[in-house]
């Protein structure tokens, strides 16, 4: 009996532990829920412009961004971009800031976002995710 009871504690233990894992697997984005979304036309590369133009506080405009950061799909390859065309500052509930450059696609296409801390990685938005996006940024 004892070996039933540790053999099952040893099972949970496992599962939890793998379902800790797979939830913190959102290509090294964070998973936390977001509490602000700041916008600005990008200056360049590395580091973003602090001249916002809009600010998202709401809950439901900012599950969109959550949205889009974490179904973010990482692309192979060299980032060979052009300037980006926003930037974001994101600040989380854990008040954790993050920095994103934004290309937002035209209706029906995809969308690429770029860590500004790691300008060599790109991650595409889905369609759906930029038809959403496209009224929040323009």
């Amino acid at each position: 009996m004892k070996k039933i009871m540790l053999l099952v504690l040893t099972l949970s233990l496992i599962s939890v532990f793998l379902m800790g894992c797979q939830s913190n697997d959102n290509n090294g984005f964070a998973d936390e829920d977001l509490s602000k979304v700041s916008i600005s036309k990008s200056s360049g590369f590395g580091k973003v412009n602090s001249d916002f133009y809009i600010v998202y506080e709401d809950k439901e405009t900012l599950d969109i961004f959550k949205n889009a950061i974490t179904n973010a799909v990482k692309l192979e390859g060299i980032a060979d971009m052009e300037e980006p065309q926003f930037d974001l500052k994101v600040i989380y509930t854990d008040r954790n800031k993050q920095g994103y450059h934004l290309w937002v696609g035209e209706k029906g296409q995809k969308s690429t976002l770029m860590n500004v801390d790691d300008t060599h990685i790109r991650y595409s938005i889905s369609e759906e995710i930029t038809n959403q996006l496209i009224d929040l940024v323009k």
